[in-house]
């Protein structure tokens, strides 16, 4: 089985530049998306989703970085302890670099998956935790997910995570919103075009000025970004919203009801 040295990405993409110019710096690991391993790293993958997922925008669209990717997830279920393994020795590299340059270390584990990374354990210096969150409490984690009910993540003082809205799970959204989330949202604008002050009745966070999304407000805010890879592509009113949109009204009339 191949085993790659590096399995996070830092200061690769313009997602962990942004966040370098405000003093973090992250290291993004990217998987196969969906099941292209054969196994299944995004539960609550949408349709649409799918077609417009970012495994293939930016260094994506190389061959060699795709098969990386695919290395990677294969070895993830495949030797989970020897991948864990390799995971903590990054992660101990990332934060002393970070340290070194007088950064804040972080780590989005979920770059083009949806996984639940709190549930799984690991060792650092001879001792098991039940997670790398717990394991590396002097670092800063975030992640986008569709999954709702990850109540040990969210209770995680150093894991910061944001809903992510696609075609399909408006209720999620509306949910996630109430339980104190912030709600990601692709929307049919422009890079640098301005985001709306708010959308669905909640105000706006432009979420292409950075990608460090634990500086965010608190939550109850929509995170705009504008279409980006394949996503450019797809008619909005789906995974992709109108900018002057909002919440499905068939799905706003079935909570009501």
């Amino acid at each position: 089985m191949y085993k790659t040295k590096n399995l996070l990405s830092i200061s690769k993409d313009s997602k962990t530049v942004k966040g370098m110019a405000k003093g973090v710096m992250t290291g993004i690991m990217y998987f196969a998306q969906h099941n292209l391993s054969g196994n299944q790293v995004c539960p609550k993958a949408s349709p649409e989703c799918i077609a417009a997922c970012l495994y293939t925008a930016g260094r994506g669209v190389y061959n060699v970085v795709q098969t990386g990717r695919l290395n990677k997830t294969k070895w993830f279920f495949g030797e989970r302890d020897t991948f864990m393994v390799r995971l903590v020795e990054n992660i101990q590299s990332l934060v002393k670099t970070a340290n070194k340059n007088n950064m804040l270390p972080a780590i989005r584990l979920n770059g083009t998956s949806d996984i639940a990374w709190e549930k799984i354990a690991c060792k650092r210096d001879g001792k098991v935790f039940q997670s790398v969150f717990d394991a590396f409490p002097e670092l800063q984690s975030y992640d986008y997910s569709k999954v709702l009910g990850r109540k040990r993540a969210v209770a995680l003082p150093n894991y910061h995570l944001t809903f992510s809205l696609s075609e399909n799970n408006d209720a999620d959204a509306l949910e996630a919103l109430k339980q104190g989330y912030n709600v990601a949202v692709v929307m049919d604008t422009k890079r640098g075009e301005e985001k709306p002050k708010t959308w669905g009745g909640y105000p706006v966070i432009d979420g292409d000025e950075t990608d460090v999304r634990f500086l965010d407000p608190k939550g109850g805010h929509i995170v705009a970004l504008s279409a980006k890879g394949k996503a450019r592509h797809i008619v909005s009113g789906g995974f992709v919203r109108s900018k002057n949109g909002g919440f499905r009204t068939d799905i706003m009339l079935k909570l009501v009801a």
